[in-house]
């Protein structure tokens, strides 16, 4: 009778911990919205009682979860003794099934169901609660009273270090407690505020950029190709950054001119631009530019110089990680058209678009086919953009990500091309 006893006893000990574990994550992140539903009718006097006196029943809550973790733990190992006599082997076994047990009763599996379902859980278990906090009211009261005036002698401080944060993100990601993408944005917003600027800019090497004096035809035809919205206006030079031009100005100036409106350039269209120096911190420009409804500013360097482009979309990325869009999936790297041409990456290498063709290509500046059609070209490629390298053309047709950087290369062996155009 005695070895059904005790095994018994650690049995419901082990389910009174996985009642009290599950109700310990369900108050914590049960909504106030539901708690006010559930006690909106008068009816569950103790569970208004409970959430009247939060903080001393998750005293007691954490208390009994300890003392019947203890238990079972105590009882298990008694009957094991009891059952195999062997001291040591008893201890070693007890120790393997609390592993088990403790994390089925004890740990992530209770939490998470707490958390899926905090109203029922504090439906189902706000009675116990309430009779286990009634039990430890004197130890949960003295422990309060002892907290209150370690407070007023040494003042409250409930400050955390960056690490200790850390720390307790990190211990709240192992034991699911919280997702692990949960836990990288908060790592990320450690992260973003000793970022600096320089770090998460577009170069100025990749950005696209328009004269001030362009027509807003070619600033139109620009918008197109690149996929962009929002660029740049240049002066004399690429450090004379003079605003920026949007697109739906020069859309609002197309439909103002065909109602009878005076032409209008692009000086008369561009917006003023926004300066950081590129050593200022994300986080901190991440603030201004929510506060202030900017989206762009140009970065320079410590001597004035245009060093490169940020926008509002790079701050959050930062944060959150990369932003896709439904045009990002990946393509083959090579594929062959009827006509002798061939769509390859922008990310393909020299040397593979060289064996393509036969031919051998020597550059020691660039790696990818993409960086070789910049070069050439002498600017930032959009789509269209075409060059001719020891005999094999090169054109932009496609772009891939947020940026919109040339992503799809048409490339041809220009006498291929004309062999086939005789053979036809």
């Amino acid at each position: 009778m005695t070895p059904f006893i005790l095994i018994f006893g650690a049995f419901i000990a082990a389910v009174l911990g996985f009642g009290l574990t599950s109700a310990e994550a369900a108050f914590t992140y049960l909504p106030q919205a539901e708690a006010d539903k559930l006690t909106a009718d008068g009816k569950r006097r103790k569970l208004t009682r409970i959430l009247d006196n939060h903080d001393s029943v998750m005293f007691s809550i954490r208390l009994w979860k300890v003392i019947f973790e203890t238990l079972s733990t105590i009882l298990l190992f008694s009957f094991l003794d009891l059952l195999i006599g062997v001291l040591w082997v008893s201890a070693t076994v007890t120790t393997l099934v609390m592993v088990v047990v403790g994390f089925l009763m004890f740990g992530a599996l209770p939490r998470n169901r707490g958390r899926a379902y905090p109203e029922k859980v504090v439906k189902n278990a706000h009675g116990l609660v309430y009779f286990l906090s009634l039990l430890s009211k004197p130890l949960s009261t003295f422990a309060q009273e002892r907290a209150k005036e370690n407070e007023s002698e040494h003042g409250k401080d409930n400050s955390l270090t960056e690490e200790e944060l850390r720390e307790f993100v990190d211990r709240a990601s192992t034991s699911e407690e919280i997702e692990d993408d949960e836990a990288q944005m908060v790592h990320s917003i450690f992260e973003l505020d000793e970022t600096r600027i320089r770090a998460v800019m577009v170069p100025r090497t990749d950005m696209v950029t328009i004269d001030h004096d362009e027509t807003l035809d070619n600033a139109l035809n620009l918008f197109m190709r690149s996929g962009y919205s929002r660029v740049p206006v240049l002066g004399d030079d690429f450090d004379d950054v003079r605003g920026f031009l949007y697109l739906k100005d020069v859309m609002e100036a197309f439909v103002a001119q065909t109602r009878g409106a005076p032409a209008q350039s692009v000086s008369d269209l561009q917006r003023s631009a926004r300066f950081e120096p590129e050593s200022k911190r994300v986080m901190d420009l991440l603030k201004e530019m929510q506060r202030e409804a900017t989206h762009v500013a140009v970065v320079v360097d410590e001597y004035g110089g245009t060093a490169g482009l940020v926008t509002l979309e790079d701050l959050i990325e930062e944060l959150v990680g990369d932003i896709s869009d439904e045009f990002d999936n990946e393509k083959p790297e090579i594929k062959m058209d009827g006509d002798g041409t061939f769509k390859i990456s922008s990310r393909l290498g020299i040397e593979e678009l060289g064996e393509l063709f036969g031919v051998m290509i020597e550059d020691d500046d660039v790696d990818t086919v993409g960086g070789l059609l910049s070069k050439h070209l002498g600017r930032v490629p959009i789509i269209g953009s075409q060059v001719t390298v020891d005999g094999i053309s090169i054109r932009a047709i496609g772009t891939r990500g947020r940026r919109n950087q040339i992503g799809t290369l048409l490339v041809w062996a220009e006498d291929q091309l004309a062999k086939a155009e005789i053979d036809r």
